[in-house]
């Protein structure tokens, strides 16, 4: 990779100097000037005007106005988006002196936003094969949530977190599947490190700094990881989008956290800049139950028998985190274009009870991009990215430093994207190293390997109404033989209202490097050790899809079901000698529904309902453990109303999940038991007041039925303990000083 490294760098500085022997130091000559208004004439500030067929584009300031700068002369295509309005496309040239004046219409609902996770290039959801959701910048502030967690939760039915009683941090489960099944994106790049067993740690995301999520269900990820059997969840950052960009944000909840945010941002002519920064902070807590839960065990013999376990008290442990990020984006010509991206993550958490250490996160990444395009139909990128994610043991006594968890990614990759007629190619190659050092691998050592990974995608539009999506990926690795996977998607649009998609898709995972080299001592008091095993085999799925989608107007409204086999699937089992071990296990399998419904009126009343079922099983000694609840509901009410200069937004958000009943394994003393967790309903009520000049307050009432988890049900949810009070303020600094 340090070969790869060296030629990424070489091109970006040969691409820098003397692309095509154009100096990038010449003077632009050409420009195009405008206004974007809203159907009342007002100005639209931050709105994306994109010169189609060039890397050039710009956004709109407090008065609606932009100016794009070109090298070359003639007619040219802009693009004009802004979120909540239909995208536009205009006609000029750049040898008019004429100012453009550009009205955007409110969009009746959300299949006109812009996506870009399905097929590398920006695309409408209306217009994806592939089964796509977005949370968009909207949905963000309406939920105006803690963390990414909660998020989630209230915008995603079927999505679960629970909390991992060893690690002390968040796990994920969607559409019935865990974390490792899910490849999360930042900016189109995937995320390394280790939060909770084989979940990523979902405290590297602030919020604040969160544009839009887009959401790409089951394996039908060709372009970015075959692992993706559960769907691939892309977070889009922010970037300047205005000749100047601010905003200070500040979001407290006493005990149960507070956040700031500042970002600041510049986007004149080829260059542009934005830099974030963020604090958060979080007490620790702990519940304590007042009885046990109800526990049947099945004894050897078959019978059964029914008791209440001891009571447990469960911690959720605080933390400080630090966060920044900085982006540069420079358009070299008007063909050619350059993005460096850096971020640091620094998360300190707050001690365990009964240790002399605290637990120190730290991440860093670094990510370089070049694209070309090559005619106004093909483009080439180049890509290269360094992820390096640790956990340290501080202790804070004596002034010394361990390291607990180490692990690094570096990925370098070529993509062509490109149309011919009706068909739109994405093809690329990409090679990946792999570092990791884990505390749960023999003697703490280290281990690493390589990946090499083909991929080609036909977005084929065989009618106007009719598409077709083929994609093929070819995995290699180290340890594994060349794989190949497959997937189909197709669309059809029936008249102007529906809209229908099918698909199928393999998936394919090859065994993390903890799965295979593991040899931990679990606590360190020889109850049990946890082994890897050199031979698993790597695990591979299937999955089918269809669904159905009706709009008309401000109303949409869906269906949609999957299903899911799987073989060779990896699970932690106990052994006869009272060890556990991971082994590849078979009968496992998820179905699921899902349905939403979708509302938005024009006297600013939007109303969103989501149920999700899943039928998850996992088969171990003959017994269901899965642990999904299997069904759920998602609701959001929200009212706007402006009043002279002042808006004010309403919004109740809540996520209800049934009761699940499943089996636990007592390793030990070799025993089955039957549990039951009960149903849960989490909600919130936001108010919100956005001012002239860009000052927004806030106030939330989250949890606002004040439900408390039990402690004993903390492996299945991150345990609530009552209401809590939120206040935010945000303040753009663009808006504020007119900018």
């Amino acid at each position: 990779m340090k070969q790869f490294l060296s030629i990424f760098l070489l091109l970006m500085t040969v691409a820098s100097a003397t692309v095509f022997g154009i100096d990038p130091n010449e003077a632009p000559r050409y420009s195009i000037k405008g206004l974007v208004l809203d159907r009342e004439g007002l100005p639209l500030p931050g709105a994306s005007v994109m010169v189609m067929g060039t890397t050039i584009g710009a956004g709109t300031n407090t008065d609606g106005e932009f100016n794009i700068v070109l090298r070359k002369p003639g007619k040219q295509t802009l693009q004009i988006s802004f979120i909540g309005y239909k995208p536009t496309t205009v006609e000029t040239t750049t040898d008019s002196n004429k100012k453009l004046t550009i009205c955007l219409e409110p969009s009746d609902n959300f299949i006109d936003e812009v996506v870009i996770t399905g097929a590398k290039a920006e695309r409408p959801l209306k217009e994806i094969p592939v089964i796509t959701r977005v949370i968009s910048s909207n949905d963000i502030k309406r939920a105006n949530p803690q963390d990414f967690q909660t998020l989630l939760q209230y915008e995603l039915p079927g999505i679960q977190i629970g909390y991992n009683n060893m690690s002390q941090a968040p796990t994920i489960t969607y559409q019935g599947v865990g974390g490792d099944y899910i490849v999360f994106l930042v900016d189109g790049e995937r995320v390394s490190g280790e939060g909770a067993a084989k979940n990523i740690d979902f405290s590297r995301f602030n919020v604040d700094d969160i544009e839009r999520i887009e959401v790409v269900r089951g394996a039908a990820s060709t372009l970015y990881d075959s692992n993706a059997l559960g769907g691939v969840i892309n977070i889009i950052t922010k970037s300047a989008n205005r000749p100047f960009s601010g905003n200070i944000s500040a979001r407290y909840a006493g005990v149960n956290g507070e956040n700031y945010s500042l970002s600041l941002g510049a986007k004149k002519s080829r260059f542009s800049t934005y830099t974030s920064v963020g604090y958060r902070h979080k007490d620790t807590y702990t519940i304590g139950d007042e009885e046990g839960k109800d526990v049947t065990t099945i004894l050897p013999d078959g019978s059964t028998e029914t008791q209440k376990d001891q009571p447990v008290k469960t911690t959720i442990y605080g933390y400080q985190i630090w966060d920044a990020s900085q982006k540069f984006n420079f358009s070299i010509t008007d063909k050619w274009n350059a993005e460096l991206k850096g971020s640091i993550y620094h998360n300190k958490r707050d001690a365990r009870e009964g240790k002399k250490y605290q637990e120190d996160y730290m991440d860093y990444t670094v990510n370089g991009k070049m694209k070309y395009l090559i005619t106004d139909n093909h483009a080439i990128d180049l890509s290269y990215i360094f992820d390096r994610y640790d956990k340290d043991q501080n202790y804070w006594e004596i002034n010394q430093k361990t390291k607990d968890f180490s692990h690094r990614k570096q990925t370098l990759r070529l993509n062509y994207a490109g149309q011919m007629g009706q068909h739109n190619f994405c093809a690329g190659i990409e090679g990946q190293t792999e570092y990791m050092k884990h505390y749960m691998m023999r003697d703490s050592a280290h281990f690493d390997r390589k990946h090499l990974n083909l991929y080609l995608q036909d977005d084929w539009k065989v009618t106007d109404d009719f598409s077709i999506v083929l994609g093929v990926r070819a995995d290699s690795e180290d340890k594994y033989p060349f794989h190949v996977t497959p997937k189909v998607s197709m669309m059809y649009h029936l008249g102007r209202q529906w809209i229908f998609r099918t698909g199928y898709a393999q998936g394919y995972r090859t065994p993390s490097l903890k799965e295979l080299y593991s040899a931990y001592d679990m606590g360190g008091l020889g109850w049990f050790t946890i082994y890897g095993n050199e031979d698993l085999r790597a695990e591979q799925s299937h999955q089918v899809s269809a669904s159905a989608e009706f709009n008309k107007g401000c109303f949409n409204a869906s269906v949609s079901a999957y299903h899911n086999r799987f073989k060779h699937k990896i699970e932690l089992i106990s052994r006869n000698d009272g060890n556990q071990q991971y082994q590849n296990t078979d009968h496992s399998y998820t179905t699921g529904i899902e349905s939403t419904l979708r509302m938005k009126y024009n006297c600013g009343v939007s109303l969103t309902g989501s149920y999700a079922f899943v039928d998850d099983y996992s088969e171990i000694n003959g017994k269901n453990m899965s642990n999904v609840r299997p069904h759920s509901i998602t609701f959001n009410a929200s009212y706007m109303k402006k009043i002279k200069k002042v808006t004010g937004t309403i919004t109740l958000n809540g996520q209800w999940s049934s009761q699940l009943d499943t089996y636990t394994y007592d390793s030990e003393n070799k025993e089955m038991s039957f549990v039951t967790y009960d149903p849960r309903t989490i909600c919130s009520l936001n108010l919100t007041i956005q001012a002239p000049r860009g000052i927004t307050c806030g106030f939330m009432a989250d949890n606002l039925f004040n439900y408390k988890d039990k402690a004993a049900d903390a492996g299945i949810q991150v345990p609530q303990k009552g209401i809590s009070f939120v206040g935010s303020l945000s303040i753009n600094l663009a808006d504020l000083f007119k900018l």
